[in-house]
């Protein structure tokens, strides 16, 4: 009141208190993820998230998916981060739920993948009391959530799930909130926020970065051109420009798709599991133009040749080896930009005709091995046959091992496909729950996860809720009966191989048990029957392929 007139103060312009809005947190949360674009969220049921997953259970905008395990949960939000580009969700919780999520999580962030974690806490009043499933989650996650909040009340809802949310979709950040079990249901004050499209809003570089850029290009007498996953959006682009300088490309493993693998440029991956044409081109060049890679092997860096690099992410500029320059920059719109401004190019013949000559080599190479017969079917006769067999648009998860390096190595990979891996992070389990979630975002085409015998163990139940989503993936085991990456080093380095072998189950007859199709082959022609029953199979199909631990090329300790 005011002390010399007794009448109410006037209110402050636009200081109405607000009123809490009819919707809870659990309803708030729902509708919030949903503007943002969320289809769907990855869980395990825990008693300290009922009031979420009842509000789930009540609407059709959001699609919930039971998962085994909560760390194949946040594998398969990951996942989905990667193949979409939107945020991909999980729902755990709280102690060894959280705790379970961690895995996933870090593979979501080791690679720039956007997923936000949404973890159920203790009641308000036990927090910090060591009851039964309490720990500090803010500490327990701070190694791999860029941003982690606890909601202690309902009306800061609406400010930080925002700022998790810009968070995770801007700069591919992992990030969590935990709610107490008694905060679900308390009120919100505030409005659900639309995604705003400023939010991915390029950034105009300045003309002089680009027109110095095209100077050291045509300057360049031996240029290569090192691509991985950031330059998906520009792959038209990169092909132009290869065929303008006369440069050799080489791709990441997740941007084999990007290039034709017949294109008489590519000169196949990097590192073990790459070419060896390529690491000949990178030994003798004279510049890299390096684009949207994030990973450069320590042994593969050219101690010669200087890099230009160009990058959506700051971040990422000069990790692990020297610049001459770096350029912030969409790739979509930078390699247009630097296309134009190539002037006169000098004579690099000799370049070309030394390239030509070791792609040729290695084709001659790839061919031979990808020729092989036996039994148990040699690895690269698995690639080939799988190259051959997946449609033009397949999405394959290649899960961490052995296999990798083989497919690598071998796979011929067509331009609309998508290669999806545990990247920087290389965990075990990755290949069955990422081609869930891929079949889940894109049911039109067909799925394959690649998986070594032992990576297949560690989340294989989750073929079971490939089962009762009714998606019909196929997963391929390649059983060696062995850690063989891992066997095959420890032998480089004349150590004892302990705990490298490998007792499995009978993969197939473990399909079957979990509701799909399971067969067993041992060969190249059994593993070719097979894929073709897999094609017309309605359900979720598992084969199993027995194989060597063949040791992989360059295989050192």
């Amino acid at each position: 009141m005011n002390i010399l007139t007794k009448e109410k103060p006037n209110k402050p312009v636009l200081a109405e208190e607000a009123e809490p809005i009819s919707m809870t947190v659990a309803q708030y949360i729902v509708k919030q993820l949903s503007a943002w674009g969320v289809r769907r969220i990855y869980g395990v049921i825990g008693d300290t998230t009922f009031d979420l997953l009842d509000e789930l259970a009540r609407q059709n905008e959001i699609a919930y998916i039971a998962c085994r395990h909560e760390g194949a949960a946040a594998l398969m939000a990951s996942a989905e981060a990667k193949l979409t580009g939107r945020i991909g969700v999980c729902l755990a919780t709280s102690g060894p739920g959280i705790a379970n999520l961690l895995n996933g999580l870090a593979d979501a962030a080791a690679d720039r993948a956007g997923v936000l974690a949404i973890t159920g806490q203790v009641a308000s009043d036990q927090i910090g009391t060591g009851t039964k499933q309490e720990i500090n989650q803010q500490l327990l996650i701070q190694p791999i959530a860029r941003q982690s909040e606890l909601l202690a009340h309902p009306d800061a809802l609406p400010q930080l799930l925002q700022r998790l949310l810009v968070h995770a979709v801007l700069h591919g950040e992992v990030t969590h909130l935990s709610i107490p079990k008694d905060g679900f249901r308390k009120k919100v004050r505030g409005e659900v926020v639309p995604y705003f499209p400023h939010l991915h809003q390029a950034v105009e570089t300045p003309l002089q970065l680009w027109e110095d850029a095209a100077r050291r290009l045509d300057s360049a007498m031996r240029p290569v051109i090192y691509a991985g996953r950031g330059a998906e959006s520009a792959s038209q682009e990169l092909i132009r420009l290869a065929e303008k300088l006369g440069a050799p490309i080489i791709t990441s493993l997740p941007a084999r798709t990007l290039v034709p693998n017949d294109h008489p440029l590519y000169a196949g991956g990097l590192g073990q599991a790459g070419s060896e044409c390529s690491s000949l081109i990178l030994a003798e060049c004279d510049l890299v133009l390096m684009l949207g890679a994030t990973w450069w092997p320590d042994d593969y860096v050219p101690k010669q040749a200087s890099v230009l690099q160009i990058d959506i992410d700051p971040s990422q500029m000069g990790k692990g080896h020297p610049l001459v320059q770096g350029i912030v920059a969409d790739l979509a719109s930078a390699l247009p930009k630097i296309n134009e401004r190539l002037g006169q190019q000098p004579d690099r013949t000799s370049w070309k005709e030394r390239t030509a000559k070791l792609r040729e080599a290695w084709r001659l190479r790839i061919e031979g091995e990808a020729a092989l017969e036996g039994s148990p079917t040699p690895p690269q006769a698995i690639m080939a046959e799988l190259s051959d067999w997946l449609e033009s648009d397949a999405i394959i998860a290649v899960d961490t091992g052995d296999h990798t390096l083989w497919f690598n190595r071998i796979y011929q990979a067509k331009r609309e496909q998508r290669i999806l891996i545990s990247g920087r992070w290389r965990t075990l389990g990755f290949a069955v729950p990422a081609a869930i979630a891929a079949k889940l975002c894109c049911p039109e085409r067909q799925v394959v996860a690649v998986a070594g015998d032992g990576g297949a163990v560690q989340t294989l139940l989750e073929f079971q809720t490939a089962v009762e989503q009714g998606l019909p993936i196929t997963v391929l085991i390649i059983n060696n009966g062995a850690y063989a990456m891992e066997k095959n080093r420890m032998l480089a380095e004349g150590m004892n191989t302990l705990g490298s072998v490998i007792r499995n189950p009978d993969f197939a007859a473990v399909a079957k048990a979990l509701g799909g199709y399971g067969r067993r082959v041992e060969d190249r022609n059994g593993l070719r029957e097979a894929l073709t029953e897999a094609q017309k199979n309605p359900q979720p199909v598992l084969i199993e392929v027995m194989t060597a631990d063949t040791v992989v090329p360059h295989t050192s300790a």
